[in-house]
C-alpha cells in the first residue's frame, strides 16, 4: 500500500505540457485527512502576539519598528499593500486602509508569526491550538457563520485572537508544514471570501475599480506574483524563475486573441441570425480537438457561471490556440489560469494546497515565467 501511495502518481502522471485551468483546480486529488479533533464549541480565542498584535493599528507603529516598506502596491479593492522584504527569511506584505492595517500576509521564514512558526508541522499546530469548522464573525452589526471543510481544516485552518482577530494558516501540501500566515480583521477576512458562509450573494465581491489606477494594479500583482512564487521555490530548493518579457507578451496575447475571437464569434453570429441560413445549433469544428490529451477538457457551467463578468474565462482552446501560433513547443511550457476576484498573496500561496498547481510552480526544469493579469484573471506561462 505505501508504495502505491508513492508511485501511483508518477506511473499516472499526464503530459507535462498541460494547461491548469479554474476547473482543474476543483479537481485535485483528494488530500489525506489528518487525525485531528475538532468541536462544536465556542471557537477559543488564542492570545495574540507576534505580529498578530499590529492588526487594527497605525501602520506608524509598524514602521517605527521595521522601517519604510520597498515599496507600496494599489489593490482592486482601494486599499494597499505595503511590501517589505525580499528573500525567503523577511517577506512581508501589510494591508493598510486609511493608514491603519487590516491584513498582514507574512512568508518570510525568520519573521515572528508567534505562537506558530514558519515551517512548523500540522502535528506541532495541532498541539497549540484546536481546530473548529464554524466560526462567527461580525460584519457591519450582524453575525456571519463561516463553516470550514475538510481541505479547509486541513491546508488552511482558521484561528481566531482574543484581540476579535483571526489567523489563516496556510499549509504546504507536500511537507505538511506552515508555508505562511496571514492575519485578518473580521472585514478582510469576509472580503477575502474564501470559506463559506452560505450565502449566494456575500460571494458576489462587487466592487468600482479606478480605471486610471488598472494598469498600476496589473504591474503589481504580476510583481508579488513573481516574487512569492521565487520566494516559495528558494524555500523548497529550487533555482528562482526569471522574469521573460516574451512569455508575457504570448501570455497577454492570450487574452487579446480571446476578445478578438468573441467579438468575431458574436458577428458571425448575428450575421447568421439575419440570413437565416445557418442554425443556431450548429457550431465550428474544434480546430485543437487533436490534442486534446495535452489539456485538461473545460467545464461549460464554470464559463456560464461568469457569463456576467466583463471578460469571460479563458478556455484551455483558446490558451492552447495562441500557443500553436508562437515558437514555443508545447511539451516544454506550463500553463497556469486562474479567475478569482482575489489578491495574489493568497491564490499562490492556496496554488500550494493543490498537488498539480504546485508540482507546476516546484518544476525545477522550468527556468523563465511569463506573467499576464486582466481584471481577475492571471495567466502564467512558465518554460
Amino acid at each position: 500500500m505505501l508504495l502505491a501511495t508513492y508511485w501511483l502518481p508518477e506511473v499516472i502522471s499526464r503530459n507535462p505540457a498541460d494547461i491548469i485551468t479554474p476547473k482543474e483546480e476543483s479537481e485535485s486529488i483528494p488530500s489525506e485527512s489528518f487525525d485531528y479533533q475538532t468541536t462544536d464549541l465556542e471557537p477559543e480565542q488564542l492570545p495574540v502576539s507576534g505580529l498578530g498584535s499590529y492588526i487594527g493599528q497605525n501602520v506608524k507603529s509598524f514602521t517605527e519598528k521595521y522601517g519604510e516598506p520597498k515599496r507600496i502596491d494599489p489593490t482592486i479593492y482601494g486599499d494597499e499593500w505595503w511590501v517589505f522584504g525580499g528573500n525567503e527569511t523577511d517577506y512581508l506584505q501589510l494591508g493598510v486602509e486609511n493608514g491603519v492595517i487590516t491584513d498582514l500576509f507574512v512568508l518570510g521564514s525568520d519573521i515572528n508569526v508567534a505562537p506558530f512558526k514558519i515551517g512548523m508541522s500540522i502535528t506541532e499546530v495541532f498541539q497549540i491550538a484546536n481546530f473548529y469548522p464554524t466560526y462567527s464573525v461580525e460584519s457591519k452589526d450582524k453575525q456571519v457563520t463561516l463553516e470550514l471543510t475538510e481541505s479547509d481544516l486541513n491546508y488552511r485552518p482558521l484561528i481566531a485572537f482574543d484581540n476579535e482577530t483571526f489567523a489563516v494558516l496556510m499549509m504546504d501540501r507536500a511537507t505538511n508544514q506552515i508555508t505562511a500566515v496571514r492575519y485578518l480583521d473580521s472585514s478582510s477576512l469576509l472580503r477575502l471570501g474564501v470559506y463559506d458562509n452560505g450565502s449566494a450573494e456575500s460571494k458576489d465581491h462587487s466592487f468600482e475599480i479606478d480605471e486610471s489606477n488598472q494598469k498600476a494594479i496589473s504591474e503589481a500583482n504580476k510583481q508579488q506574483v513573481l516574487e512569492i512564487v521565487n520566494i516559495l521555490r528558494q524555500r523548497n530548493g529550487v533555482e528562482a524563475l526569471s522574469s521573460s518579457e516574451a512569455l508575457s507578451e504570448v501570455a497577454q496575447t492570450i487574452f487579446i486573441n480571446q476578445v478578438e475571437q468573441l467579438n468575431t464569434d458574436s458577428q458571425s453570429e448575428e450575421e447568421s441570425n439575419i440570413d437565416e441560413t445557418i442554425s443556431s445549433s450548429e457550431s465550428k469544428p474544434n480546430d485543437s480537438a487533436s490534442i486534446e490529451t495535452f489539456i485538461i477538457d473545460d467545464d461549460p457551467a464554470f464559463v456560464e457561471e461568469n457569463a456576467d463578468q466583463e471578460f469571460q474565462p479563458l478556455t484551455s482552446d483558446q490558451i492552447e490556440l495562441t500557443l500553436q501560433e508562437t515558437e514555443l513547443e508545447l511539451d516544454e511550457v506550463r500553463v497556469l489560469y486562474s479567475n478569482q476576484k482575489i489578491d495574489m498573496a493568497w491564490l499562490v500561496t492556496n496554488w500550494f494546497k493543490l498537488e498539480i498547481e504546485r508540482n507546476f510552480l516546484m518544476n525545477a526544469r522550468m527556468t523563465e515565467i511569463g506573467i499576464a493579469y486582466r481584471d481577475n484573471d492571471i495567466l502564467l506561462i512558465l518554460h
